[in-house]
């Protein structure tokens, strides 16, 4: 009795396995349905949202042109966010059905997260604050796609702006993300006008009139050969030590074009001094 017993003990797992795979084999059908169902439903996610991008896209196009258009910094700005709360809405969406149509209880998920969500909230105040952050930086127009900035101790060009976070590319090309909650001030260099500005050290010992003089001519043929609307002026000297003394020169400019232009007025005053033989 006890060796039929311990017999049919050991055939209990087998049994269990069988049933198991009889079971299957019974239901594949349904399986394959539910797994190619699930399938086709993230293809046609992955084509909705290349879809709604280029939707997205083309209704920003037709905002920038429209009777009355938006800078194309806004327009990029407005397309960057609005395509990232796009992509987080349909993220979703596409999570809850295919695992719908794998045959999960999406109501139960849904209030177990609800519920989980209220603690987890607590736990999670960095990135609501980034959300936030993210909905003041662009409904106030502090930070626009394109503008050069300085935030968080970063200075680059901004690349996108999403809801949790924003992107900066400096002029190595790297690229730094930047969480909406850790920006507390923004230097923006992008806005209205930009002076181009060259310090020159010049040696003591030298005639200052003169070479103010010199620097002023200069700076009027130069004006002149680029067309500018604003003569770049001489300030005169703003600084000194014992080595020198610093002169500067300044013009306004239009946004971004004031390193082209340092570095041109840079070239055409040192060429002219030393022609005139003051040294720097």
């Amino acid at each position: 009795m006890n060796t039929e017993e311990s017999v049919l003990g050991a055939l209990e797992p087998i049994q269990s396995i069988a049933g198991a795979w009889q079971n299957f084999i019974s239901r594949w059908p349904d399986y394959v349905i539910r797994l190619a169902t699930a399938a086709v439903i993230i293809l046609a996610g992955c084509l909705l949202l290349r879809f709604g991008r280029r939707v997205i896209r083309k209704i920003c196009a037709r905002a920038a042109t429209g009777k009355r258009p938006k800078s194309a910094a806004q327009t990029k700005t407005i397309q960057s966010l609005a395509t990232s709360i796009f992509n987080y809405i349909l993220y979703f969406a596409i999570a809850i059905i295919a695992l719908s149509s794998l045959g999960v209880d999406v109501s139960s998920l849904l209030t177990i997260a609800g519920v989980s969500g209220i603690a987890i909230g607590f736990g999670s105040q960095t990135l609501v604050k980034d959300f936030i952050s993210g909905m003041f930086l662009w409904g106030e127009g502090r930070l626009n796609v394109g503008d050069i900035v300085t935030i968080a101790g970063q200075t680059g060009v901004v690349e996108e702006i999403a809801l949790r976070t924003t992107t900066l590319r400096n002029n190595s090309g790297y690229v730094y993300t930047i969480p909406n909650g850790d920006i507390r001030t923004v230097v923006n260099m992008s806005r209205d006008f930009r002076w181009a500005q060259v310090d020159l050290p010049i040696s003591h010992g030298q005639d200052w009139d003169a070479i103010i003089r010199v620097l002023q001519d200069e700076m009027k043929l130069f004006a002149e050969e680029r067309k500018l609307e604003n003569t770049p002026e001489v300030i005169g000297l703003i600084a000194a030590d014992r080595f020198s003394a610093t002169l500067r020169v300044q013009v306004k400019c239009a946004v971004k074009d004031d390193w082209v232009l340092e570095r041109a007025m840079r070239q055409a005053v040192l060429t002219r001094l030393a022609k005139e033989g003051f040294k720097p």
